[in-house]
C-alpha cells in the first residue's frame, strides 16, 4: 500500500488499494465517489467494473442511497439481496459494501465493492478488511486532492466549480486580442439572478448556495463547448462567446434565460425552487476595444433587464435599449 503516497490522482490511489483488496476479497466492480462539502454531495471520480462507465462525475446527495448513507454516517454499510435501489440510477448489484474514506476525521469519499464473486454477499469480516485496507488510501487520496485544490484555486470558484473573476478577466483579455488580430466578432453575457436574496431568505443560505451550483450547471450545460463560464462573484455569472456576434450572443442568451426560468431547483432534496434571471449582452468591436469595457457594457446593460422587468435580454450600448424574452413579449 506503500505505493499510493507517491500518486496524486485519486482514482488511481484507490484503484492501487483495490487491485490489493481484490487478492483477499473477490468482487466484480467498484466506485470511487469524492466529497464535496460545500455541496453536500459525492462526486463519482472514478468506476471500475462492467456497465458503471455512465457513472463519471455524477453525483449522489449525501444521505441518498448506500453510498450517500456511508459518507452521511461515516460508517462501512453492508448490503445484500437486490440491492440495485440503494444503488445509482443504471447500476445493478446483488450486494454491495460502502466504506467511507476518512481522514483526521474529516470524510474524503466513498469506495463501494460491487458483487462479491461466488454470488454470496460481504461479511462483516470482509467489510473490517476492506476498511482497514482503505485506511491508507484515504490519507492519500486527501494529500492528492490538497494538492488539486491549490491549483485549481487560483482560477476556479470554490462553490459553484466554475471559473473565477481571476480566470475570467485573463479570458477575456486574450479573447479580445485574438479578436483583434483575426478580424473576428466577439460576445459576452453578464447574467445576474432576479429576487435571489429571498432564496436565502425562504430556505436559508446553505439551499441559497446550493441553488447556485444547480444554476451554475444549466448554464454551462447550456452553452457552447468553446465558450467560457465563470462565476463574477455573489449571484452573478459571465459566457464569454468567442466568435460570436450580437445575434449569435442574442440566441445563446435568450436560450439561456429560458432555461434558467424553467428548470426546477433542489428537486433532488424535497425542495422546489424556481428563480429567473436578467442577462446583458456587450459585443465586440461595437461595445468596446477592451474586455474590461465589454465587461461594464454587458454589465450596464444587464442593469437595463432589470429595470424593464426582470426576466429578460438587454444587447449593448451600441443598439440601444434593445429588449427580449418572455417578459417584453406580454
Amino acid at each position: 500500500m506503500r505505493a499510493t503516497g507517491q500518486e496524486l490522482d485519486p482514482g488511481r490511489i484507490v484503484g492501487l488499494a483495490m487491485a490489493q483488496i481484490g487478492l483477499m476479497i473477490g468482487f466484480e466492480g467498484w466506485i470511487l465517489a469524492l466529497a464535496l462539502p460545500e455541496q453536500g454531495t459525492l462526486s463519482f471520480e472514478k468506476v471500475s467494473g462492467p456497465g458503471l462507465g455512465g457513472l463519471r462525475r455524477r453525483t449522489v446527495a449525501l444521505g441518498d442511497g448506500l453510498i450517500g448513507r456511508a459518507g452521511e454516517s461515516r460508517q462501512t454499510l453492508l448490503a445484500g439481496g437486490d440491492v440495485t435501489p440503494e444503488l445509482p440510477r443504471g447500476v445493478r448489484a446483488r450486494s454491495a459494501l460502502a466504506v467511507p474514506l476518512l481522514c483526521r476525521g474529516r470524510l474524503v469519499g466513498v469506495a463501494t465493492l460491487l458483487d462479491r464473486r461466488g454470488r454470496r454477499r460481504f461479511s462483516p469480516d470482509e467489510a473490517s478488511l476492506a476498511t482497514l485496507l482503505l485506511e491508507p488510501a484515504a490519507a492519500a487520496v486527501d494529500a492528492a486532492l490538497l494538492v488539486r485544490r491549490s491549483e485549481e484555486l487560483s482560477v476556479t470558484d470554490d462553490l459553484t466549480r466554475l471559473y473565477n473573476s481571476r480566470f475570467l478577466n485573463a479570458a477575456l483579455r486574450r479573447e479580445v486580442e485574438r479578436s483583434r488580430r483575426y478580424r473576428v466578432p466577439l460576445s459576452i453575457i453578464f447574467l445576474d439572478l432576479d429576487g435571489f436574496k429571498s432564496v436565502n431568505d425562504c430556505h436559508g443560505h446553505m439551499w441559497g448556495s446550493r441553488t447556485l451550483v444547480e444554476v451554475g450547471a444549466v448554464v454551462r450545460e447550456t452553452v457552447r463547448a468553446i465558450d467560457v463560464v465563470a462565476r463574477f462573484g455573489g449571484d452573478e455569472f459571465t459566457v464569454i462567446l468567442p466568435q460570436t456576434d450580437r445575434r449569435g450572443a442574442r440566441v445563446i442568451a435568450e436560450r439561456l434565460r429560458e432555461r434558467i426560468a424553467g428548470a426546477r431547483y433542489l428537486k433532488a432534496y424535497g425542495i422546489d425552487v424556481h428563480v429567473t434571471a436578467s442577462l446583458g449582452i456587450a459585443t465586440y468591436p461595437e461595445d468596446g476595444h477592451t474586455g474590461e469595457d465589454l465587461l461594464a457594457c454587458a454589465d450596464r446593460a444587464m442593469y437595463r433587464a432589470k429595470e424593464a422587468g426582470k426576466d429578460r435580454v438587454a444587447s449593448g450600448a451600441a443598439s440601444g435599449a434593445e429588449f427580449g424574452g418572455r417578459a417584453a413579449s406580454r
